[in-house]
Protein backbone atom coordinates (compact mmCIF):
# COMPACT_ATOMS: atom_id res chain seq x y z
CA UNK A 1 0.00 0.00 0.00
CA UNK A 2 3.22 2.65 0.63
CA UNK A 3 3.50 2.53 -2.98
CA UNK A 4 -0.15 4.28 -3.56
CA UNK A 5 -0.15 6.42 -0.39
CA UNK A 6 3.33 7.07 0.07
CA UNK A 7 5.99 5.96 2.74
CA UNK A 8 4.99 8.35 5.09
CA UNK A 9 1.34 6.81 5.21
CA UNK A 10 -0.16 5.64 8.72
CA UNK A 11 0.22 1.62 8.71
CA UNK A 12 -2.56 -0.84 10.05
CA UNK A 13 -2.11 -4.33 11.40
CA UNK A 14 -3.15 -6.65 9.00
CA UNK A 15 -4.96 -8.08 12.57
CA UNK A 16 -7.94 -5.30 12.68
CA UNK A 17 -8.63 -6.13 9.12
CA UNK A 18 -8.81 -9.56 10.09
CA UNK A 19 -11.03 -9.16 12.28
CA UNK A 20 -13.47 -7.61 10.13
CA UNK A 21 -13.00 -10.79 8.09
CA UNK A 22 -14.01 -13.01 10.63
CA UNK A 23 -17.06 -10.26 11.04
CA UNK A 24 -18.51 -10.83 8.04
CA UNK A 25 -17.39 -14.70 7.81
CA UNK A 26 -20.22 -14.37 11.09
CA UNK A 27 -22.79 -12.58 9.41
CA UNK A 28 -22.77 -14.63 6.80
CA UNK A 29 -22.61 -18.12 9.08
CA UNK A 30 -25.77 -16.70 11.05
CA UNK A 31 -27.83 -15.74 7.99
CA UNK A 32 -26.98 -19.36 6.35
CA UNK A 33 -28.03 -21.28 9.50
CA UNK A 34 -30.95 -18.95 9.77
CA UNK A 35 -31.68 -19.84 6.03
CA UNK A 36 -31.27 -23.36 6.99
CA UNK A 37 -33.96 -23.65 9.64
CA UNK A 38 -36.33 -21.61 7.79
CA UNK A 39 -36.01 -24.26 4.09
CA UNK A 40 -34.61 -21.53 2.28
CA UNK A 41 -32.17 -24.06 0.83
CA UNK A 42 -34.69 -26.43 -0.76
CA UNK A 43 -36.67 -25.82 -3.89
CA UNK A 44 -39.51 -24.65 -2.24
CA UNK A 45 -38.02 -22.31 0.03
CA UNK A 46 -36.15 -20.98 -3.05
CA UNK A 47 -39.05 -20.20 -4.89
CA UNK A 48 -40.49 -18.63 -1.62
CA UNK A 49 -37.73 -16.64 -1.07
CA UNK A 50 -38.13 -15.27 -5.04
CA UNK A 51 -41.90 -15.20 -4.82
CA UNK A 52 -42.91 -13.76 -1.30
CA UNK A 53 -39.89 -12.33 0.51
CA UNK A 54 -38.16 -9.92 -2.36
CA UNK A 55 -40.95 -10.68 -5.12
CA UNK A 56 -38.73 -11.02 -8.42
CA UNK A 57 -42.18 -8.35 -9.51
CA UNK A 58 -41.05 -5.87 -7.96
CA UNK A 59 -37.42 -6.25 -9.07
CA UNK A 60 -36.50 -2.50 -10.54
CA UNK A 61 -34.35 -4.44 -13.00
CA UNK A 62 -35.88 -6.13 -15.99
CA UNK A 63 -32.73 -8.01 -17.12
CA UNK A 64 -31.76 -8.97 -13.00
CA UNK A 65 -35.85 -9.78 -12.96
CA UNK A 66 -35.80 -12.05 -15.79
CA UNK A 67 -32.46 -13.52 -15.35
CA UNK A 68 -34.18 -14.63 -11.60
CA UNK A 69 -37.22 -15.76 -13.53
CA UNK A 70 -36.13 -17.50 -16.31
CA UNK A 71 -32.35 -18.79 -14.75
CA UNK A 72 -32.38 -19.36 -11.13
CA UNK A 73 -36.36 -20.38 -10.65
CA UNK A 74 -36.24 -23.47 -13.26
CA UNK A 75 -32.66 -24.64 -11.60
CA UNK A 76 -33.99 -24.40 -8.09
CA UNK A 77 -33.50 -28.15 -7.70
CA UNK A 78 -29.83 -27.83 -8.49
CA UNK A 79 -29.24 -23.78 -6.96
CA UNK A 80 -30.68 -24.41 -3.73
CA UNK A 81 -28.37 -27.34 -2.22
CA UNK A 82 -25.80 -25.41 -4.15
CA UNK A 83 -26.37 -21.91 -2.41
CA UNK A 84 -26.66 -23.89 0.68
CA UNK A 85 -22.94 -25.83 0.61
CA UNK A 86 -20.99 -22.76 -0.90
CA UNK A 87 -22.97 -19.93 1.00
CA UNK A 88 -22.10 -22.17 4.24
CA UNK A 89 -18.44 -22.88 2.67
CA UNK A 90 -17.88 -19.01 2.25
CA UNK A 91 -18.69 -18.05 6.17
CA UNK A 92 -16.61 -20.81 6.95
CA UNK A 93 -13.49 -19.49 4.74
CA UNK A 94 -14.26 -16.13 5.91
CA UNK A 95 -13.91 -16.94 9.04
CA UNK A 96 -11.27 -19.28 9.67
CA UNK A 97 -8.89 -17.07 7.18
CA UNK A 98 -8.57 -20.21 4.59
CA UNK A 99 -8.29 -19.47 0.63
CA UNK A 100 -9.11 -15.87 1.57
CA UNK A 101 -8.81 -14.00 -1.54
CA UNK A 102 -10.84 -16.37 -3.43
CA UNK A 103 -13.52 -16.48 -0.84
CA UNK A 104 -13.22 -12.65 -0.59
CA UNK A 105 -13.87 -12.79 -4.31
CA UNK A 106 -16.84 -15.33 -4.22
CA UNK A 107 -18.13 -13.61 -1.10
CA UNK A 108 -17.79 -9.96 -3.34
CA UNK A 109 -20.17 -12.19 -6.12
CA UNK A 110 -22.29 -13.40 -3.37
CA UNK A 111 -23.40 -10.07 -2.12
CA UNK A 112 -23.59 -8.37 -5.21
CA UNK A 113 -26.35 -10.79 -6.77
CA UNK A 114 -27.86 -11.08 -3.17
CA UNK A 115 -28.17 -7.10 -3.50
CA UNK A 116 -29.13 -6.96 -7.23
CA UNK A 117 -32.51 -9.82 -6.20
CA UNK A 118 -33.11 -7.66 -3.02
CA UNK A 119 -33.24 -4.51 -5.26
CA UNK A 120 -35.60 -2.00 -3.39
CA UNK A 121 -36.16 -4.19 -0.31
CA UNK A 122 -33.02 -4.13 1.64
CA UNK A 123 -30.89 -1.38 3.17
CA UNK A 124 -28.10 -0.84 0.18
CA UNK A 125 -25.25 -0.63 2.85
CA UNK A 126 -25.96 -3.85 4.47
CA UNK A 127 -24.60 -5.11 1.11
CA UNK A 128 -22.03 -2.28 0.09
CA UNK A 129 -20.57 -2.60 3.49
CA UNK A 130 -19.72 -6.42 3.68
CA UNK A 131 -18.27 -5.53 -0.18
CA UNK A 132 -16.14 -3.26 0.91
CA UNK A 133 -14.93 -5.17 3.85
CA UNK A 134 -14.11 -7.99 1.32
CA UNK A 135 -12.60 -5.67 -0.94
CA UNK A 136 -9.76 -4.79 1.81
CA UNK A 137 -9.54 -8.48 3.17
CA UNK A 138 -8.86 -9.30 -0.80
CA UNK A 139 -6.01 -6.59 -1.48
CA UNK A 140 -4.35 -7.10 1.83
CA UNK A 141 -4.82 -11.37 1.86
CA UNK A 142 -6.46 -10.64 5.82
CA UNK A 143 -6.21 -14.46 6.11
CA UNK A 144 -2.60 -14.14 6.45
CA UNK A 145 -3.64 -13.04 10.01
CA UNK A 146 -5.90 -14.66 12.46
CA UNK A 147 -6.70 -17.07 9.64
CA UNK A 148 -5.59 -20.21 7.85
CA UNK A 149 -3.60 -19.13 5.07
CA UNK A 150 -0.47 -17.71 7.59
CA UNK A 151 -0.09 -21.60 8.13
CA UNK A 152 -0.34 -22.59 4.42
CA UNK A 153 1.47 -19.88 3.57
CA UNK A 154 4.49 -20.60 6.03
CA UNK A 155 4.44 -24.41 5.00
CA UNK A 156 4.28 -24.03 1.39
CA UNK A 157 5.34 -20.19 0.71
CA UNK A 158 3.89 -17.87 -1.60
CA UNK A 159 0.87 -19.84 -4.18
CA UNK A 160 -0.53 -17.61 -7.17
CA UNK A 161 -2.82 -14.56 -7.72
CA UNK A 162 -5.81 -16.12 -5.61
CA UNK A 163 -4.48 -18.62 -2.90
CA UNK A 164 -2.69 -17.53 -0.02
Amino acid sequence: MRKYFGKNAPQTALSWIALLRIMVGLVILSTWFVNLLNGTYTPEGLLLFFKDFYPISENPLPFYAAFLENVILPARTVFAPFQLVAEGLLGLALLTGSLTRLFSLAGIFFLLNTFLASLGHDWPWSYWMPIGILAVTFITRAGRALGVDALLLKRYGERGFLLW
